[in-house]
């Protein structure tokens, strides 16, 4: 299979040049941050309109909101920008309808940092791109690539609906998981994935060691491990700290506040953090999870060591920064080439919830 992408033009330029009617779906940070982009690309949006269930006539920078229906009465032809995330099936499916009668564009904004995705930013790393597409570990992984990129540049939702795969399907194909793992859950919030974890290995575990810096999402980890259908043998096993996961030990600022975009080096808040190889002290561990907020490359590096000794299966979340899916592959090959690594993305819009999974 040949690294070949289908799309040349990213979006911002594309939108630049538009002649339809340009409406926007949806409000808040994620409307915040298009507009934004917007301003500085010099692109015009017409409208905007948000879904019924959030309707309530309000303004919003200069817009009057409208519903769906108004829209659809309003235009016969235009280009939709969707501005908000989307994964509950619901709404995965009002957005297919959407985009059955106009066009529907989701430009990707990072989570994390300033660096967008554009036509130049391709161009500069896009021997880096080809050379990790070349080395993922299966034909699927290599699609769903192309097709990340081909989103990434192009804002359009079809390439992120062709690459979908599921959870299931990377647990029992790609990761599976056994009854002895020692887990380290890096990024634990409030345990929904040690609650998945033990669901997919029936309950069944060596040890677990799950970090979250957030106080308000801490308590609520511990008040779901307290809960968890295990003896209280196994509850010992399972070893929580409130600590963010880093390069090493230190004190960073912090913005918390018990959701899930917690991050290091903003906010008025601090975290004590950690690096995985100072925590393990050498210990074995056989399955490390990440989900840690835009600190995926100075966590890797806090764990060099323990990749190069146990190499431990890995899901790593691909999405936080714009260089992710570039940087990540290349940290955990530096440390041990050996990796193989699959990339899958499941039902999301953008593309949040893309992970590596490696072994």
């Amino acid at each position: 299979m040949n690294f070949y992408l289908q799309e040349h033009e990213d979006v911002w330029h594309r939108l630049k040049q538009e002649k339809r009617p340009i409406i926007l779906y949806g409000t808040g940070d994620g409307a915040d941050k298009i507009l934004d982009s917007f301003e500085q690309y010099g692109i015009q949006a017409t409208d905007l309109f948000v879904s019924d269930a959030f309707y309530r006539g309000q303004d919003f920078r200069g817009f009057h909101a409208k519903r769906y229906s108004d829209i659809c009465e309003k235009y016969k032809d235009a280009v939709i920008v969707l501005c908000f995330a989307v994964f509950r099936p619901d709404m995965l499916q009002f957005v297919r309808g959407v985009a059955e009668r106009f066009e529907v564009l989701a430009p990707e904004m990072p989570v994390f940092g300033n660096t967008v995705f554009t036509e130049e930013y391709l161009d500069k790393n896009y021997d880096r791109a080809e050379t990790i597409y070349s080395a993922l570990a299966d034909s699927t992984s290599q699609d769903v690539f192309l097709s990340l990129l081909n989103y990434r540049l192009s804002g359009k939702i079809e390439y992120l609906f062709s690459a979908e795969t599921s959870r299931e399907e990377v647990f029992r194909n790609v990761l599976p998981l056994q009854d002895n793992e020692i887990y380290a859950d890096l990024g634990a919030y409030r345990g929904d994935t040690i609650e998945e974890f033990l669901d997919i290995t029936n309950g069944k575990f060596d040890s677990i060691y799950a970090l979250e810096p957030d106080s308000k999402n801490y308590q609520k980890l511990e008040e779901t491990i307290a809960g968890l259908s295990i003896t209280e043998e196994q509850r010992s096993r399972i070893h929580t700290y409130p600590l963010a996961s880093w390069s090493g030990k230190m004190v960073l600022p912090f913005d918390g506040g018990g959701g899930r975009s917690s991050s290091l080096n903003t906010g008025k808040r601090i975290a004590h953090t950690t690096d995985l190889d100072s925590l393990l002290n050498g210990a074995r561990v056989t399955y490390v999870k990440m989900d840690v907020e835009g600190a995926d490359k100075e966590t890797l590096h806090g764990m060099e060591q323990t990749l190069k000794r146990w190499q431990p299966k890995l899901a790593i979340s691909a999405y936080h920064r714009t260089e992710d899916l570039f940087d990540i592959p290349e940290i955990i090959w530096d440390a041990v080439p050996d990796y193989r690594i699959y990339l899958r993305h499941h039902p999301y819009i953008p593309a949040w919830e893309t992970n590596f999974y490696c072994k």
